[in-house]
Protein backbone atom coordinates (compact mmCIF):
# COMPACT_ATOMS: atom_id res chain seq x y z
CA UNK A 1 0.00 0.00 0.00
CA UNK A 2 1.24 3.12 -0.66
CA UNK A 3 0.43 6.25 0.83
CA UNK A 4 0.76 9.66 -0.84
CA UNK A 5 1.29 12.91 1.43
CA UNK A 6 0.45 16.09 -0.45
CA UNK A 7 1.77 19.00 -0.99
CA UNK A 8 -0.38 21.65 1.21
CA UNK A 9 -1.91 24.02 -0.82
CA UNK A 10 0.37 27.58 -1.66
CA UNK A 11 -2.99 29.82 -0.17
CA UNK A 12 -2.42 28.39 2.93
CA UNK A 13 0.68 30.99 2.91
CA UNK A 14 -1.05 33.79 1.19
CA UNK A 15 -3.36 34.22 -2.02
CA UNK A 16 -0.95 36.08 -3.59
CA UNK A 17 1.55 33.35 -3.85
CA UNK A 18 -0.57 31.65 -5.60
CA UNK A 19 -0.67 33.94 -8.17
CA UNK A 20 3.15 33.46 -8.86
CA UNK A 21 2.70 29.74 -9.18
CA UNK A 22 0.06 29.96 -11.45
CA UNK A 23 2.21 32.20 -13.75
CA UNK A 24 5.23 29.83 -12.80
CA UNK A 25 7.28 32.77 -11.61
CA UNK A 26 7.77 30.29 -8.47
CA UNK A 27 6.26 27.16 -8.04
CA UNK A 28 4.39 25.12 -4.98
CA UNK A 29 7.27 23.22 -4.37
CA UNK A 30 9.76 26.21 -3.86
CA UNK A 31 6.57 27.91 -1.66
CA UNK A 32 6.76 24.40 0.34
CA UNK A 33 10.94 24.41 1.40
CA UNK A 34 10.53 28.53 2.31
CA UNK A 35 7.95 27.09 4.82
CA UNK A 36 10.22 24.40 5.93
CA UNK A 37 12.69 26.50 6.66
CA UNK A 38 10.64 29.11 8.58
CA UNK A 39 9.35 26.14 10.26
CA UNK A 40 12.79 25.28 11.35
CA UNK A 41 13.51 29.10 12.29
CA UNK A 42 10.49 28.92 15.00
CA UNK A 43 11.56 26.10 16.44
CA UNK A 44 15.41 28.02 17.90
CA UNK A 45 13.76 30.98 18.13
CA UNK A 46 11.32 33.38 17.68
CA UNK A 47 10.45 34.40 13.87
CA UNK A 48 7.82 37.14 12.82
CA UNK A 49 5.61 36.30 9.46
CA UNK A 50 8.08 36.95 6.80
CA UNK A 51 5.87 39.40 4.21
CA UNK A 52 4.74 38.94 0.67
CA UNK A 53 7.62 40.42 -0.65
CA UNK A 54 10.26 38.23 1.62
CA UNK A 55 8.06 35.24 1.37
CA UNK A 56 8.94 35.34 -3.23
CA UNK A 57 12.30 36.68 -2.45
CA UNK A 58 13.38 33.55 -0.42
CA UNK A 59 11.64 31.48 -3.37
CA UNK A 60 13.11 33.07 -6.08
CA UNK A 61 16.42 32.56 -4.44
CA UNK A 62 15.40 28.80 -4.58
CA UNK A 63 14.74 29.19 -8.04
CA UNK A 64 18.12 30.74 -8.77
CA UNK A 65 20.02 27.69 -10.07
CA UNK A 66 17.34 26.40 -11.79
CA UNK A 67 17.77 29.53 -14.46
CA UNK A 68 21.77 29.48 -13.88
CA UNK A 69 21.68 32.09 -11.81
CA UNK A 70 23.85 31.74 -8.40
CA UNK A 71 21.63 35.09 -6.90
CA UNK A 72 18.74 37.12 -7.40
CA UNK A 73 20.74 40.44 -8.04
CA UNK A 74 17.81 42.47 -6.57
CA UNK A 75 19.60 45.30 -7.82
CA UNK A 76 18.54 44.71 -11.50
CA UNK A 77 15.29 42.90 -10.38
CA UNK A 78 13.62 44.55 -13.71
CA UNK A 79 16.07 42.84 -16.42
CA UNK A 80 16.38 39.64 -13.87
CA UNK A 81 12.87 39.59 -13.73
CA UNK A 82 12.83 39.21 -17.81
CA UNK A 83 15.34 36.62 -18.35
CA UNK A 84 12.42 34.47 -16.56
CA UNK A 85 9.61 32.76 -19.27
CA UNK A 86 5.97 33.46 -18.11
CA UNK A 87 4.56 30.67 -20.59
CA UNK A 88 3.19 33.53 -22.31
CA UNK A 89 1.05 34.78 -19.13
CA UNK A 90 1.99 38.70 -18.22
CA UNK A 91 4.29 38.97 -15.56
CA UNK A 92 3.14 39.92 -11.82
CA UNK A 93 3.83 43.14 -10.38
CA UNK A 94 7.05 43.26 -7.91
CA UNK A 95 8.98 46.51 -6.95
CA UNK A 96 11.36 47.65 -9.38
CA UNK A 97 13.67 48.70 -7.03
CA UNK A 98 15.81 47.07 -4.76
CA UNK A 99 15.23 48.78 -1.49
CA UNK A 100 11.67 47.38 -0.89
CA UNK A 101 13.19 43.78 -1.29
CA UNK A 102 16.10 44.61 1.19
CA UNK A 103 13.58 46.16 3.78
CA UNK A 104 11.56 42.62 3.66
CA UNK A 105 14.39 40.36 3.80
CA UNK A 106 16.48 41.99 6.42
CA UNK A 107 13.07 41.84 8.55
CA UNK A 108 13.52 38.26 8.94
CA UNK A 109 17.39 38.00 10.15
CA UNK A 110 16.87 34.66 11.66
CA UNK A 111 16.40 33.55 7.92
CA UNK A 112 18.09 35.58 6.59
CA UNK A 113 21.89 37.05 7.26
CA UNK A 114 25.03 39.12 6.15
CA UNK A 115 27.66 37.51 4.15
CA UNK A 116 29.55 35.09 6.00
CA UNK A 117 26.34 33.87 8.13
CA UNK A 118 25.08 31.03 9.05
CA UNK A 119 21.93 31.24 7.49
CA UNK A 120 19.66 29.86 4.82
CA UNK A 121 19.92 32.93 3.01
CA UNK A 122 22.42 35.77 2.13
CA UNK A 123 21.93 38.97 1.35
CA UNK A 124 25.13 40.81 0.11
CA UNK A 125 26.13 44.34 -1.65
CA UNK A 126 22.57 45.63 0.84
CA UNK A 127 24.56 48.87 1.80
CA UNK A 128 25.69 49.46 -1.58
CA UNK A 129 24.15 52.92 -3.09
CA UNK A 130 20.50 52.83 -4.10
CA UNK A 131 21.01 49.10 -3.59
CA UNK A 132 22.56 48.56 -6.56
CA UNK A 133 24.62 45.95 -5.80
CA UNK A 134 22.08 43.95 -3.90
CA UNK A 135 21.98 40.22 -4.23
CA UNK A 136 19.65 37.13 -2.40
CA UNK A 137 21.76 34.22 -1.97
CA UNK A 138 21.19 30.35 -0.99
CA UNK A 139 23.72 30.05 1.68
CA UNK A 140 25.26 27.66 -0.04
CA UNK A 141 25.77 29.38 -3.40
CA UNK A 142 27.33 32.34 -1.61
CA UNK A 143 29.92 30.04 0.41
CA UNK A 144 30.74 28.94 -2.76
CA UNK A 145 31.14 32.34 -4.49
CA UNK A 146 33.55 33.28 -1.20
CA UNK A 147 35.67 30.17 -1.41
CA UNK A 148 35.88 30.39 -5.70
CA UNK A 149 37.26 34.06 -4.90
CA UNK A 150 39.45 33.41 -1.90
CA UNK A 151 41.48 30.05 -3.65
CA UNK A 152 41.93 32.39 -7.31
CA UNK A 153 43.07 35.56 -5.33
CA UNK A 154 45.48 33.96 -2.99
CA UNK A 155 49.00 35.13 -2.69
CA UNK A 156 48.53 37.59 -5.31
CA UNK A 157 46.75 35.00 -7.46
CA UNK A 158 50.82 33.91 -8.46
CA UNK A 159 49.50 30.24 -8.87
CA UNK A 160 46.72 30.87 -11.22
CA UNK A 161 47.10 31.05 -15.17
CA UNK A 162 44.65 31.84 -17.02
CA UNK A 163 44.39 31.07 -20.99
CA UNK A 164 41.41 32.60 -23.16
CA UNK A 165 40.85 31.92 -27.17
CA UNK A 166 38.16 30.80 -29.30
CA UNK A 167 38.04 27.28 -31.00
CA UNK A 168 41.61 26.89 -33.03
CA UNK A 169 42.84 30.04 -31.53
CA UNK A 170 45.81 28.27 -30.31
CA UNK A 171 45.06 27.46 -26.82
CA UNK A 172 46.36 23.72 -27.08
CA UNK A 173 49.53 25.25 -28.91
CA UNK A 174 49.90 27.60 -26.33
CA UNK A 175 49.57 24.79 -23.69
CA UNK A 176 52.19 22.43 -24.84
CA UNK A 177 54.24 24.96 -25.52
CA UNK A 178 54.01 26.33 -22.17
CA UNK A 179 54.33 22.80 -20.51
CA UNK A 180 57.70 22.20 -22.04
CA UNK A 181 58.98 25.17 -21.09
CA UNK A 182 57.82 24.59 -17.50
CA UNK A 183 59.32 20.72 -17.56
CA UNK A 184 63.03 22.15 -19.05
CA UNK A 185 62.93 24.52 -16.39
CA UNK A 186 62.34 21.59 -13.53
CA UNK A 187 65.09 19.92 -12.13
CA UNK A 188 62.67 16.87 -12.03
CA UNK A 189 59.40 16.29 -13.67
CA UNK A 190 56.04 18.08 -12.64
CA UNK A 191 53.72 16.12 -11.29
CA UNK A 192 50.88 17.06 -13.76
CA UNK A 193 46.96 16.44 -13.93
CA UNK A 194 44.94 17.21 -17.07
CA UNK A 195 41.13 17.29 -16.71
CA UNK A 196 37.85 18.78 -18.84
CA UNK A 197 34.20 19.08 -17.45
CA UNK A 198 33.17 15.60 -19.80
CA UNK A 199 34.90 12.60 -21.85
CA UNK A 200 34.64 13.66 -25.15
CA UNK A 201 36.28 16.95 -23.70
CA UNK A 202 38.95 15.31 -22.25
CA UNK A 203 39.82 12.96 -24.60
CA UNK A 204 40.70 15.36 -27.45
CA UNK A 205 42.41 17.27 -24.92
CA UNK A 206 44.95 14.40 -24.39
CA UNK A 207 45.04 14.01 -28.28
CA UNK A 208 45.39 17.54 -29.40
CA UNK A 209 48.17 18.02 -26.66
CA UNK A 210 50.25 14.73 -27.57
CA UNK A 211 50.13 16.06 -31.19
CA UNK A 212 50.98 19.57 -30.29
CA UNK A 213 54.36 18.20 -28.43
CA UNK A 214 55.14 16.15 -31.00
CA UNK A 215 54.96 19.34 -33.48
CA UNK A 216 56.89 20.94 -31.33
CA UNK A 217 59.99 18.82 -31.32
CA UNK A 218 59.56 18.04 -27.17
CA UNK A 219 61.91 15.59 -25.95
CA UNK A 220 61.23 12.14 -25.31
CA UNK A 221 61.16 12.85 -21.49
CA UNK A 222 58.40 15.25 -21.96
CA UNK A 223 56.34 13.25 -24.14
CA UNK A 224 56.26 10.30 -21.97
CA UNK A 225 55.36 12.03 -19.16
CA UNK A 226 52.41 13.83 -21.18
CA UNK A 227 51.57 10.31 -22.12
CA UNK A 228 51.61 8.80 -18.80
CA UNK A 229 49.08 11.85 -17.64
CA UNK A 230 45.72 11.66 -19.41
CA UNK A 231 43.34 14.12 -20.07
CA UNK A 232 40.51 12.73 -17.54
CA UNK A 233 36.96 14.46 -16.26
CA UNK A 234 36.84 16.61 -13.57
CA UNK A 235 34.65 14.14 -11.93
CA UNK A 236 37.42 11.22 -12.37
CA UNK A 237 40.21 13.42 -10.91
CA UNK A 238 38.40 14.22 -8.10
CA UNK A 239 37.23 10.74 -6.95
CA UNK A 240 33.93 11.48 -6.95
CA UNK A 241 31.01 8.99 -6.02
CA UNK A 242 28.21 9.76 -5.25
CA UNK A 243 26.98 7.71 -2.64
CA UNK A 244 29.72 8.55 -0.82
CA UNK A 245 30.02 11.46 2.28
CA UNK A 246 31.67 13.67 1.02
CA UNK A 247 31.26 12.55 -2.63
CA UNK A 248 34.57 13.50 -3.47
CA UNK A 249 37.69 11.33 -2.82
CA UNK A 250 39.91 14.70 -2.83
CA UNK A 251 39.38 18.15 -0.77
CA UNK A 252 40.53 20.13 1.91
CA UNK A 253 41.27 17.07 3.55
CA UNK A 254 43.20 15.10 1.34
CA UNK A 255 44.23 17.69 -1.15
CA UNK A 256 45.23 16.32 -5.25
CA UNK A 257 49.03 15.87 -5.03
CA UNK A 258 50.18 17.51 -8.19
CA UNK A 259 52.52 20.22 -9.16
CA UNK A 260 50.49 21.22 -12.10
CA UNK A 261 46.49 20.87 -12.98
CA UNK A 262 45.34 21.90 -16.12
CA UNK A 263 41.36 22.47 -16.58
CA UNK A 264 40.13 22.37 -20.35
CA UNK A 265 37.06 24.05 -21.51
CA UNK A 266 36.38 25.57 -18.32
CA UNK A 267 33.09 27.54 -19.80
CA UNK A 268 31.09 24.20 -19.41
CA UNK A 269 32.31 24.13 -15.49
CA UNK A 270 29.54 25.46 -12.92
CA UNK A 271 30.26 26.93 -9.81
CA UNK A 272 29.27 24.02 -7.75
CA UNK A 273 32.09 22.20 -9.74
CA UNK A 274 35.13 25.02 -9.90
CA UNK A 275 34.06 25.48 -5.34
CA UNK A 276 35.08 21.27 -5.29
CA UNK A 277 38.10 21.64 -7.52
CA UNK A 278 39.67 24.66 -6.48
CA UNK A 279 38.94 23.33 -2.47
CA UNK A 280 41.03 20.11 -3.43
CA UNK A 281 43.87 21.67 -4.45
CA UNK A 282 46.98 21.83 -2.29
CA UNK A 283 48.50 25.33 -1.28
CA UNK A 284 51.71 24.32 -3.37
CA UNK A 285 49.84 23.50 -6.55
CA UNK A 286 49.54 26.15 -9.89
CA UNK A 287 46.22 26.23 -11.83
CA UNK A 288 45.78 26.42 -15.21
CA UNK A 289 42.20 27.49 -16.52
CA UNK A 290 41.85 27.29 -20.44
CA UNK A 291 38.33 27.97 -22.70
CA UNK A 292 36.34 29.80 -24.49
CA UNK A 293 34.58 32.63 -22.70
CA UNK A 294 31.82 33.30 -25.50
CA UNK A 295 30.98 29.87 -25.52
CA UNK A 296 27.73 28.36 -23.38
CA UNK A 297 28.01 28.51 -19.83
CA UNK A 298 27.75 25.70 -17.73
CA UNK A 299 23.87 23.95 -17.61
CA UNK A 300 24.28 24.19 -13.70
CA UNK A 301 24.55 27.71 -11.95
CA UNK A 302 27.05 29.64 -12.73
CA UNK A 303 28.92 31.61 -15.52
CA UNK A 304 32.37 31.00 -13.66
CA UNK A 305 34.58 31.58 -16.96
CA UNK A 306 32.91 34.39 -18.23
CA UNK A 307 33.12 35.85 -14.71
CA UNK A 308 36.67 35.42 -14.50
CA UNK A 309 37.28 37.03 -18.19
CA UNK A 310 35.76 40.01 -16.71
CA UNK A 311 38.38 40.34 -13.98
CA UNK A 312 40.95 39.62 -16.26
CA UNK A 313 39.94 42.84 -17.84
CA UNK A 314 40.33 44.62 -14.89
CA UNK A 315 43.22 46.30 -13.61
CA UNK A 316 42.36 46.36 -10.05
CA UNK A 317 42.24 42.65 -9.93
CA UNK A 318 45.02 40.30 -9.29
CA UNK A 319 44.18 38.04 -11.98
CA UNK A 320 44.73 41.19 -15.05
CA UNK A 321 48.41 40.15 -15.20
CA UNK A 322 47.77 36.61 -14.92
CA UNK A 323 45.60 35.90 -18.13
CA UNK A 324 46.65 35.28 -21.95
CA UNK A 325 43.89 35.65 -24.69
CA UNK A 326 44.36 34.33 -27.86
CA UNK A 327 42.63 35.85 -30.97
CA UNK A 328 43.70 34.14 -33.65
CA UNK A 329 41.67 31.40 -35.39
CA UNK A 330 43.22 27.80 -36.57
CA UNK A 331 40.24 25.44 -37.04
CA UNK A 332 39.14 26.83 -40.09
CA UNK A 333 40.94 29.27 -42.65
CA UNK A 334 40.84 32.51 -41.27
CA UNK A 335 38.69 33.63 -44.10
CA UNK A 336 36.32 31.17 -44.17
CA UNK A 337 32.79 31.30 -44.21
CA UNK A 338 32.81 29.60 -40.92
CA UNK A 339 35.28 32.05 -39.31
CA UNK A 340 33.85 35.36 -40.51
CA UNK A 341 30.21 33.92 -39.19
CA UNK A 342 31.80 32.67 -35.76
CA UNK A 343 32.84 36.74 -35.92
CA UNK A 344 30.24 38.47 -36.50
CA UNK A 345 27.69 36.02 -34.23
CA UNK A 346 30.17 36.83 -31.23
CA UNK A 347 29.78 40.78 -31.76
CA UNK A 348 26.17 40.46 -32.15
CA UNK A 349 26.50 41.62 -35.20
CA UNK A 350 22.92 40.30 -36.99
CA UNK A 351 23.52 42.48 -40.52
CA UNK A 352 26.78 40.72 -41.13
CA UNK A 353 25.87 36.99 -39.98
CA UNK A 354 22.53 37.49 -42.63
CA UNK A 355 25.33 38.42 -45.37
CA UNK A 356 26.99 35.85 -45.31
CA UNK A 357 24.14 33.17 -44.73
CA UNK A 358 22.59 34.67 -47.85
CA UNK A 359 25.87 34.36 -49.67
CA UNK A 360 25.90 30.90 -49.68
CA UNK A 361 28.85 28.93 -49.70
CA UNK A 362 31.18 25.86 -49.24
CA UNK A 363 31.50 25.95 -45.67
CA UNK A 364 28.25 27.50 -44.89
CA UNK A 365 24.58 26.61 -45.37
CA UNK A 366 20.73 28.02 -44.67
CA UNK A 367 17.68 26.34 -44.75
CA UNK A 368 14.64 27.94 -43.78
CA UNK A 369 11.95 25.71 -42.22
CA UNK A 370 10.29 26.16 -45.38
CA UNK A 371 12.54 24.75 -47.84
CA UNK A 372 11.08 21.19 -47.97
CA UNK A 373 13.52 20.47 -50.49
CA UNK A 374 16.30 21.24 -48.42
CA UNK A 375 15.14 19.74 -45.52
CA UNK A 376 14.30 16.19 -47.30
CA UNK A 377 18.66 16.90 -48.43
CA UNK A 378 19.80 17.04 -45.36
CA UNK A 379 17.77 14.59 -43.22
CA UNK A 380 19.08 12.47 -46.35
CA UNK A 381 22.90 13.68 -45.51
CA UNK A 382 22.52 12.58 -41.60
CA UNK A 383 20.76 9.20 -42.92
CA UNK A 384 23.36 8.20 -44.75
CA UNK A 385 26.02 8.99 -42.49
CA UNK A 386 23.97 6.95 -39.71
CA UNK A 387 24.02 4.29 -42.55
CA UNK A 388 28.03 4.36 -42.62
CA UNK A 389 28.17 4.20 -38.82
CA UNK A 390 26.04 1.12 -38.94
CA UNK A 391 28.13 -0.78 -41.81
CA UNK A 392 31.12 -0.18 -40.09
CA UNK A 393 30.36 -0.81 -36.68
CA UNK A 394 28.62 -4.23 -38.17
CA UNK A 395 30.83 -5.41 -40.28
CA UNK A 396 34.02 -4.59 -39.23
CA UNK A 397 35.82 -7.03 -36.98
CA UNK A 398 34.88 -8.15 -33.58
CA UNK A 399 36.65 -6.93 -30.62
CA UNK A 400 39.56 -5.31 -32.80
CA UNK A 401 40.56 -2.04 -31.52
CA UNK A 402 41.25 -0.73 -35.09
CA UNK A 403 37.52 -1.59 -35.99
CA UNK A 404 36.43 0.41 -32.99
CA UNK A 405 38.78 3.31 -33.70
CA UNK A 406 37.40 3.81 -36.94
CA UNK A 407 33.90 3.85 -35.46
CA UNK A 408 34.45 6.26 -33.85
CA UNK A 409 36.43 8.54 -36.39
CA UNK A 410 33.61 8.08 -38.48
CA UNK A 411 31.23 9.04 -35.61
CA UNK A 412 32.81 12.58 -35.61
CA UNK A 413 32.72 13.48 -39.23
CA UNK A 414 28.73 14.69 -38.86
CA UNK A 415 26.73 15.43 -36.15
CA UNK A 416 22.98 17.09 -35.94
CA UNK A 417 23.28 19.59 -33.07
CA UNK A 418 19.43 20.53 -31.70
CA UNK A 419 19.19 23.64 -29.68
CA UNK A 420 16.30 21.82 -27.82
CA UNK A 421 15.70 18.33 -26.74
CA UNK A 422 11.83 17.82 -27.62
CA UNK A 423 9.96 18.43 -30.68
CA UNK A 424 9.96 17.42 -34.05
CA UNK A 425 13.00 19.82 -34.64
CA UNK A 426 14.65 18.75 -31.36
CA UNK A 427 16.98 16.13 -30.24
CA UNK A 428 13.59 13.43 -30.20
CA UNK A 429 12.83 14.18 -33.75
CA UNK A 430 15.72 14.31 -35.83
CA UNK A 431 17.09 11.15 -33.65
CA UNK A 432 13.84 9.09 -34.71
CA UNK A 433 14.05 10.71 -38.53
CA UNK A 434 17.77 9.71 -38.60
CA UNK A 435 16.91 5.69 -37.28
CA UNK A 436 13.28 5.57 -39.29
CA UNK A 437 15.83 6.07 -42.45
CA UNK A 438 17.76 2.81 -40.92
CA UNK A 439 14.70 0.50 -40.89
CA UNK A 440 15.38 -1.04 -37.47
CA UNK A 441 11.86 -1.41 -36.90
CA UNK A 442 9.87 -0.21 -33.72
CA UNK A 443 12.11 -1.27 -31.05
CA UNK A 444 15.72 -0.77 -32.61
CA UNK A 445 17.46 -1.52 -29.40
CA UNK A 446 21.54 -2.22 -29.14
CA UNK A 447 22.01 -2.59 -32.77
CA UNK A 448 25.81 -2.35 -34.41
CA UNK A 449 25.77 1.77 -35.24
CA UNK A 450 24.17 3.27 -32.35
CA UNK A 451 26.03 6.47 -31.22
CA UNK A 452 25.22 6.66 -27.40
CA UNK A 453 25.94 9.35 -24.67
CA UNK A 454 26.11 8.56 -20.93
CA UNK A 455 23.82 10.41 -19.12
CA UNK A 456 24.68 9.88 -15.96
CA UNK A 457 28.05 9.06 -14.26
CA UNK A 458 29.26 5.39 -13.12
CA UNK A 459 32.93 5.55 -12.13
CA UNK A 460 32.65 1.50 -11.64
CA UNK A 461 32.84 1.85 -15.72
CA UNK A 462 34.97 4.57 -15.81
CA UNK A 463 32.20 6.54 -17.44
CA UNK A 464 30.96 10.02 -16.83
CA UNK A 465 28.13 12.26 -17.93
CA UNK A 466 29.31 13.19 -21.73
CA UNK A 467 31.28 10.64 -22.84
CA UNK A 468 29.76 9.11 -26.22
CA UNK A 469 30.67 5.96 -27.74
CA UNK A 470 29.50 3.74 -30.28
CA UNK A 471 28.12 0.39 -30.66
CA UNK A 472 29.77 -2.19 -32.33
CA UNK A 473 29.57 -6.09 -32.87
CA UNK A 474 31.38 -8.35 -29.99
CA UNK A 475 32.34 -12.08 -30.11
CA UNK A 476 30.33 -14.01 -27.39
CA UNK A 477 32.60 -16.25 -25.29
CA UNK A 478 32.87 -19.63 -26.95
CA UNK A 479 30.75 -19.03 -30.11
CA UNK A 480 31.72 -17.39 -33.52
CA UNK A 481 31.24 -13.62 -33.83
CA UNK A 482 28.83 -14.13 -36.92
CA UNK A 483 26.14 -15.75 -35.31
CA UNK A 484 27.18 -13.92 -31.55
CA UNK A 485 24.47 -11.79 -30.33
CA UNK A 486 26.56 -9.74 -27.68
CA UNK A 487 27.05 -6.03 -28.26
CA UNK A 488 29.65 -3.85 -26.87
CA UNK A 489 30.14 0.17 -26.40
CA UNK A 490 33.92 1.53 -27.16
CA UNK A 491 34.28 4.85 -25.92
CA UNK A 492 37.66 6.51 -26.48
CA UNK A 493 39.77 7.57 -23.16
CA UNK A 494 42.72 9.60 -24.41
CA UNK A 495 44.15 7.10 -26.47
CA UNK A 496 42.50 4.24 -24.56
CA UNK A 497 39.58 2.34 -25.54
CA UNK A 498 37.01 1.75 -23.15
CA UNK A 499 34.86 -1.54 -24.17
CA UNK A 500 32.02 -2.12 -22.20
CA UNK A 501 29.09 -4.72 -22.96
CA UNK A 502 25.81 -3.21 -23.17
CA UNK A 503 23.83 -5.11 -21.23
CA UNK A 504 25.93 -3.20 -18.37
CA UNK A 505 25.01 0.24 -19.73
CA UNK A 506 22.25 1.87 -17.86
CA UNK A 507 21.97 5.97 -18.08
CA UNK A 508 22.51 6.09 -22.28
CA UNK A 509 20.57 7.67 -24.99
CA UNK A 510 20.75 7.93 -28.36
CA UNK A 511 22.71 10.85 -30.37
CA UNK A 512 22.71 10.74 -33.85
CA UNK A 513 21.44 14.27 -32.47
CA UNK A 514 22.35 15.56 -29.21
CA UNK A 515 22.28 19.15 -27.95
CA UNK A 516 24.30 22.09 -28.60
CA UNK A 517 24.88 22.11 -24.87
CA UNK A 518 26.07 18.34 -25.02
CA UNK A 519 27.98 19.31 -27.88
CA UNK A 520 30.49 21.51 -26.10
CA UNK A 521 34.33 20.82 -26.34
CA UNK A 522 33.53 18.62 -29.33
CA UNK A 523 34.76 18.88 -33.01
CA UNK A 524 32.76 17.78 -35.62
CA UNK A 525 33.31 18.01 -39.71
CA UNK A 526 30.29 19.02 -40.66
CA UNK A 527 27.92 20.66 -37.99
CA UNK A 528 24.08 20.60 -38.67
CA UNK A 529 22.55 23.31 -36.63
CA UNK A 530 18.87 23.19 -36.02
CA UNK A 531 17.19 26.05 -34.25
CA UNK A 532 13.84 25.98 -33.07
CA UNK A 533 10.96 26.95 -34.75
CA UNK A 534 10.03 29.86 -32.40
CA UNK A 535 12.33 32.21 -30.44
CA UNK A 536 12.92 31.05 -26.73
CA UNK A 537 14.35 32.39 -23.61
CA UNK A 538 17.12 29.63 -24.31
CA UNK A 539 17.87 30.29 -27.18
CA UNK A 540 20.96 32.57 -26.91
CA UNK A 541 24.31 34.22 -28.83
CA UNK A 542 26.25 31.96 -26.90
CA UNK A 543 24.28 28.88 -28.12
CA UNK A 544 24.31 29.81 -31.96
CA UNK A 545 28.23 30.54 -31.37
CA UNK A 546 28.87 27.18 -29.90
CA UNK A 547 26.95 25.18 -32.09
CA UNK A 548 28.15 26.83 -35.29
CA UNK A 549 32.41 26.63 -33.94
CA UNK A 550 31.95 22.77 -33.28
CA UNK A 551 32.43 22.37 -37.03
CA UNK A 552 35.86 22.40 -38.33
CA UNK A 553 35.31 21.82 -42.29
CA UNK A 554 31.43 22.79 -42.75
CA UNK A 555 28.01 23.95 -40.91
CA UNK A 556 24.87 23.68 -41.99
CA UNK A 557 22.30 26.19 -39.81
CA UNK A 558 18.61 24.60 -40.36
CA UNK A 559 15.76 28.13 -38.73
CA UNK A 560 14.17 30.79 -39.77
CA UNK A 561 15.63 34.58 -39.78
CA UNK A 562 13.71 35.77 -36.80
CA UNK A 563 14.69 32.87 -35.02
CA UNK A 564 17.99 33.92 -35.99
CA UNK A 565 18.19 37.28 -35.28
CA UNK A 566 16.63 36.65 -32.16
CA UNK A 567 19.92 34.80 -31.14
CA UNK A 568 22.37 36.69 -32.16
CA UNK A 569 20.75 39.95 -30.18
CA UNK A 570 20.27 37.93 -27.20
CA UNK A 571 23.79 37.67 -24.90
CA UNK A 572 23.23 35.41 -22.03
CA UNK A 573 22.53 36.87 -19.05
CA UNK A 574 23.53 35.57 -15.46
CA UNK A 575 23.03 36.75 -12.16
CA UNK A 576 26.13 36.00 -10.14
CA UNK A 577 28.47 38.43 -7.87
CA UNK A 578 32.03 36.60 -8.62
CA UNK A 579 33.35 38.84 -11.22
CA UNK A 580 32.51 41.64 -8.69
CA UNK A 581 34.43 39.50 -5.93
CA UNK A 582 37.08 38.81 -8.51
CA UNK A 583 37.64 42.76 -8.74
CA UNK A 584 36.94 43.84 -5.37
CA UNK A 585 33.74 45.33 -6.30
Amino acid sequence: MTTTVATPPVSTVSPALEDYCTARVITPADVTAVRMLVGIARKATTVAEPSLLAWLGMCLALRTPRDGHTCVHLGRIVDWAGSIDFDGADPLPWPREPQPWIDALRAIPALVGDPGAAKPFILAGADSPGGRDARLYLGQASAEEDSITAALLRDGSRHVSILLGGPGSGKTFTLAKDLIEQFERSATPPRIALAAPTGKAAARMTKALEERCVKAKASDEILKAVRAAPATTIHRLLGYNPYGAPQFAYGPANPLDYDLVVIDEVSMVSSSMLHALLVAVGPKTEIRLVGDPDQLASVEAGSVLGDIAMACDDPQSPLHGRCTKLTGQHRYPVDSAIARLATAIRAGDAATAFSILAAGSEDVSWITPGDAAGLAGTTALARGHAARLRALAKDGTPDSDATAQRVLEAQAELQVLCARRMGPMGVSGWNQRIEKGLALGPAPGWYSGRPVMITRNNPDLRLFNGDVGVVVAAHEAGGPAATSPRKDAVFALGDELIRVPVTRLEDVETVHALTIHKSQGSEYGHAIVVLPERTSRLLTRELLYTGITRASKQVTIIGSRAVIEAAIRTPIRRATGLADRLTGG
